[in-house]
């Protein structure tokens, strides 16, 4: 049976919102992909950030023309604190009565929040007779112009279905606006300064991505106008977003206040964009497996921004950028995570619904991780390869703040433990499993000025 309820939001509904919140901040982004007529599947990308010292769940509805939300995917995506989730959710809306749209829940501590989509294109009814057919077929061709005009004119009626910006970021620092926008027209933008000055702007070509907004480096705060509109032969649209910039604190520790990545959704030998905002004089950068191994690393750039070229992986499976920043003695590492798929025509979030991923035949013998190149300085996984249903024993091996060490799959955590100081070693209880699966051990903790996390695989076998 199917989850309903009553959702009242506590900020506004729109395919893109940002939320401040007395720990930090949050935004979301939840827009209509692509519908799959011989699948019946409806694609949706969704995009959470969470940069906020609290766990979030995000949940995905489905709104019916009586205004019900019935839950639309049975796994609750799970967006830990300051980390970004980002995939396809794929729904299918011949399942509900009357469905009209589709929505996302991100809801947790001082935080609920709904970003609703646009909605589907009305699917071709069936089960209609030949007789039926027959005596309609001549109406359907003299409405048939009409009909198509009418259609073309509201495809053609600029609108911008999402700009999500967050409310705010430190100076000397880049962020990601994002957007979606469908119509005849031409999408521009401009962002004016806190003194009224034109900072950037210009005309979009593609009407869906994210632009880079590089904050001045100031010892000031202040509000920087956000504006995106589009102008067509069918009328014109307007959104305003306003981003408060803070000043950057040199003097304090290391931290990474936001990770994106640019597409959310990529294939093998794509370029991908990664922005990053931190305070830090050094660190890197790098392209990891979900199961914690390496496939690229570059220095820390001032710049906030670093490129990288999708690896040949085989079939859908996320992988994560791990951004890692150090300044004096202290560290801190954030990352953000995408969907890389060798089949474009194959649901993307396949990966997302699996509970681990599966690596039947492959031993990792030919992957670079993280245990192969040595202990990280904090803990080390003794037992990398175990049996089904058995204990992971992890050694410590440098005690930190307010460390938890925890066992995850792609989704979510298994299980996981708070390591007291005097520890020096933490057991944690693999899953019973029926084919080889690969999973990530993660520490988190608070180093200096900010939170660090690292991983090392460990694979269960049956």
């Amino acid at each position: 049976m199917r989850a309903r309820g009553a959702l009242v939001p506590t900020a506004s509904i729109g395919p893109g919102t940002a939320v401040q919140t007395l720990s930090g901040t949050v935004t979301a982004l939840f827009v209509f992909e692509t519908y799959d007529r011989r699948t019946s599947v409806a694609l949706y990308g969704l995009r959470v950030v969470n940069q906020s010292a609290s766990t979030l769940i995000c949940r995905i509805w489905a709104v019916t023309r009586s205004g019900a939300p019935v839950l639309a995917y049975p796994v609750p995506f799970e967006i830990k604190p300051f980390s970004t989730t980002a995939a396809q959710v794929p729904v299918r809306p011949h399942e509900f009565d009357s469905f009209e749209r589709a929505m996302a829940e991100v809801s947790g501590d001082e935080v609920r929040c709904l970003v609703q989509t646009v909605s589907l294109p009305k699917p071709p009814r069936r089960g209609a007779g030949s007789a039926a057919v027959a005596c309609g077929a001549f109406a359907l061709l003299a409405l048939a112009g009409v009909v198509a005009g009418a259609t073309a004119l509201s495809a053609a009626q600029p609108r911008i279905a999402a700009f999500a910006v967050p409310p705010m970021a430190l100076s000397g620092t880049t962020v990601q606006a994002e957007y979606a926008a469908s119509g005849a027209g031409t999408l521009a933008y401009q962002i004016t300064a806190p003194d009224g000055h034109r900072l950037q702007g210009g005309t979009l070509a593609a009407h869906s991505g994210a632009i880079p907004v590089a904050l001045p480096a100031s010892t000031d705060s202040g509000a920087y106008t956000l504006q995106m509109s589009m102008q067509g032969p069918f009328g014109n649209v307007k959104e305003v977003r306003v981003l408060n910039s803070l000043p950057l604190k040199r003097g304090g520790g290391a931290q990474v206040a936001s990770v994106q990545v640019a597409p959310i959704a990529a294939r093998p030998g794509q370029a991908i964009a990664v922005s990053y905002a931190a305070n830090a004089d050094a660190g890197y950068v790098r392209l990891t497996g979900s199961d914690g191994a390496i496939w690229a690393q570059k220095p820390f750039s001032p710049s906030g921004s670093t490129a990288f070229i999708v690896p040949p992986v085989a079939g859908t499976r996320e992988m994560r950028v791990v951004v890692h920043v150090t300044k004096g003695g202290s560290t801190a590492e954030s990352s953000a995570g995408f969907i890389v798929s060798a089949t474009p025509s194959a649901p993307v979030a396949a990966a997302a619904a699996a509970p681990a991923p599966q690596i039947a035949g492959d031993d990792g013998s030919t992957q670079t991780s993280t245990a192969e190149a040595g202990a990280n300085g904090t803990f080390q996984v003794t037992t990398p390869v175990v049996p089904s249903g058995g204990s992971i024993h992890v050694q410590i091996l440098s005690p930190r703040n307010d460390m938890r060490i925890s066992l995850n799959d792609a989704t979510h955590e298994v299980s996981g433990h708070v390591v007291r100081s005097d520890a020096t070693t933490v057991t944690l209880a693999a899953p019973a499993v029926k084919v080889p699966t690969r999973l990530t051990v993660m520490a988190n903790f608070t180093d200096g000025f900010g939170q660090e996390s690292i991983v090392e695989p460990v694979t269960v076998r049956p």
